[in-house]
């Protein structure tokens, strides 16, 4: 009896099934894995931060202009602004301000800025200082404003 080979068309796709076969078996595998969640880590220098919670009805973003990030004379990242009360009555701020690096936009730092006193009508200025020798490749972002 002559056995005849399998044409070559089929070679390929048989080499690729093969392979994708081995290689979801081995992704599947269930070996040295656990169900159970790992353990937070803590980065190096992790500051715990007290965020606001947030509150719709309370919110401000619109209020708060960002101005210059800048390196200070000490490598610290200097953000300023300025905030709007546009309301009729007077408003105590809260500005989460991030320090991102561009690379991996990784948050590097946060701060909360509070700005008391805010007159209906007027206008007051605010700064934060934060992200000491981080790189140049630094961004500070108002991630929430809220008034109270």
């Amino acid at each position: 009896m002559r056995v005849t080979p399998a044409p070559r068309r089929w070679i390929v796709p048989l080499v690729t099934a093969a392979v994708l076969a081995g290689g979801t078996a081995t992704a599947c595998s269930s070996s040295g894995s656990s169900d159970k969640p790992r353990d937070p880590v803590a980065a190096p220098n992790a500051k715990q931060v007290n965020i606001p919670a947030y509150d719709p009805t309370k919110g401000a973003r619109s209020d708060a202009v960002p101005g210059d990030c800048d390196r200070d004379d000490k490598g610290e990242w200097k953000f300023a602004g300025v905030v709007n009360n546009r309301s009729k009555n007077e408003r105590t701020y809260s500005i989460v301000v991030d320090f991102v690096l561009d690379k991996g936009n990784t948050v590097v730092d946060t701060k909360v800025v509070k700005v008391p006193g805010v007159g209906a009508g007027h206008t007051a200025d605010w700064t934060t200082i934060g992200a000491s020798g981080n790189d140049d490749t630094l961004r500070c972002v108002i991630r929430n404003v809220q008034f109270s």
